[in-house]
């Protein structure tokens, strides 16, 4: 199935005391890229987190933002952490001495340093004990991010397959009107003889205007290049069935198709498949915005 490298996908939970909320967005990108944003506490947590996000994604950036906030609550306890209180104490005390200050640090002062005032639910929780709750809020918003990049591939594999048809449609018209351009050459240039020739004595060597209709064939010949574009059409339709990342392979027939199209154009010399050729030109140029949105 087709997905796309743009979508959304979210997830909140309660553990304890503690909200546990995971965002997730995804993004065109070249290859594939996550990155990850937790809080500095649970960075041991990283790269089990990763290794779950990658098995969703395939190509494309993801940022997953992973927020771990307490919830207000009567019954929590806060206590001081005296040991790391003592020690912001010293290290005022000994910057007034040394540099001739008389700054004071006030209890509230202390109590808003880091480290000093914790919870002891939130002390009590170690990133170990909450690697199981987080890595299952992050798989529930990694599968809400795949069910919103699979229903926009769908939209895109049915917009490509419609304009795939089209194409399709137009190699076939000028697969089917090449062969008279030859005899509609020939039948020019015997009418242009035969105007050069009307008054004027003018002895016509028909192996020459044979030569010359032969000459034209040649060089107006498009069957192998009509022949390649239905080729590459029908390998662009059998992988978009597929189940794997083929974004950049269907980016790569396409400009395989583009290059048959601009070779037709210019070879044909017949105003009709010119005209047939620009409007596969257009099409695959629209179908190459909507793959590079493709996983």
């Amino acid at each position: 199935m087709v997905r796309s490298m743009t979508g959304y996908g979210r997830k909140e939970t309660l553990y304890g005391t503690l909200r546990l909320s995971v965002e997730m967005r995804s993004v065109n990108h070249r290859f594939s890229e996550i990155i990850i944003r937790l809080p500095k506490a649970y960075g041991i947590l990283e790269d089990p987190v990763r290794k779950l996000v990658a098995g969703y994604i395939r190509r494309g950036r993801v940022d997953v933002t992973i927020s771990i906030d307490e919830m207000a609550s009567t019954e929590a306890e806060f206590q001081v952490n005296w040991d790391i209180a003592d020690e912001y104490v010293k290290a005022v005390r000994e910057m007034n001495e040394r540099f001739s200050l008389s700054e004071s640090l006030s209890a509230k002062d202390l109590l808003q340093l880091p480290g000093v005032m914790t919870s002891k639910e939130m002390d009590e929780t170690l990133p170990e004990d909450f690697q199981e709750p987080l890595l299952a809020a992050v798989g529930e918003a990694a599968k809400d991010l795949l069910v919103m990049k699979e229903r926009e591939g769908q939209k895109l594999q049915e917009d490509l397959m419609k304009r795939l048809a089209e194409i399709s449609a137009w190699t076939k018209e000028i697969a089917e009107s090449a062969p008279g351009v030859v005899e509609e050459y020939r039948t020019r240039l015997q009418q242009r003889v035969s105007e050069w020739a009307r008054g004027v004595p003018l002895d016509v060597d028909e192996q020459r205007l044979a030569h010359e209709v032969v000459l034209f064939a040649e060089r107006s010949d498009i069957s192998e290049e009509v022949t390649r574009l239905e080729s590459h059409c029908a390998q662009f339709s059998e992988q978009l069935a597929s189940d794997e990342a083929v974004g950049r392979k269907l980016d790569f027939y396409l400009q395989e198709m583009n290059r048959e199209a601009n070779t037709i154009a210019s070879k044909a010399n017949h105003l009709p498949i010119q005209r047939l050729a620009i409007e596969i030109k257009t099409e695959l140029e629209k179908m190459r915005e909507q793959v590079q949105n493709i996983e």
